[in-house]
């Protein structure tokens, strides 16, 4: 299986500027249209099954911040590492950063390898906490893994 992800991303913020040009516009008409698209997206990504759905709110979520490659961090809900690397696998990710801040984050970034993905080293990206004057995102550090 492989992922369609940017297609939905560019899809996702056709809506988000839509919605925007409609609120300016006070038109509640073509708010609702809007809505009525953005659910319709949203219950496409579902239905392609819940790993699906995750890992493309991971990609979103990356975009979102400007990061190159998703970031698995304290927000994921996967049960085990070996799951996390299935998904992302089968979606053709070929890289993923990893910033958590758990006790047992070394303890993962080792079972990552284990599993066979490359640590390729440590890089800066943008975390999920905006700047005070919320302009922008905080800067944190990331390992890098790339898939094998």
């Amino acid at each position: 299986m492989k992922n369609n992800f940017e297609a939905l991303y560019q899809r996702h913020t056709e809506l988000k500027a839509r919605f925007q040009t409609a609120k300016a516009a006070n038109d509640a008409e073509a708010m609702e249209q809007v809505r009525a698209e953005r659910k319709a997206l949203e219950e496409s990504i579902e239905a392609e099954g819940s790993a699906f759905a995750r890992i493309y709110d991971l990609y979103e979520s990356a975009k979102d911040r400007g990061n190159e490659h998703i970031d698995i961090c304290e927000c994921y809900d996967y049960r085990d590492e070996g799951s996390l690397i299935t998904c992302l696998r089968e979606l053709g990710i070929e890289a993923f950063t990893f910033s958590s801040r758990w006790s047992s984050a070394v303890e993962s970034a080792w079972t990552f390898t284990k599993l066979g993905c490359t640590l390729m080293g440590m890089v800066e990206i943008n975390s999920q906490t905006t700047n005070w004057d919320g302009d922008g995102y905080e800067k944190c550090h990331a390992y890098l893994f790339k898939i094998q």
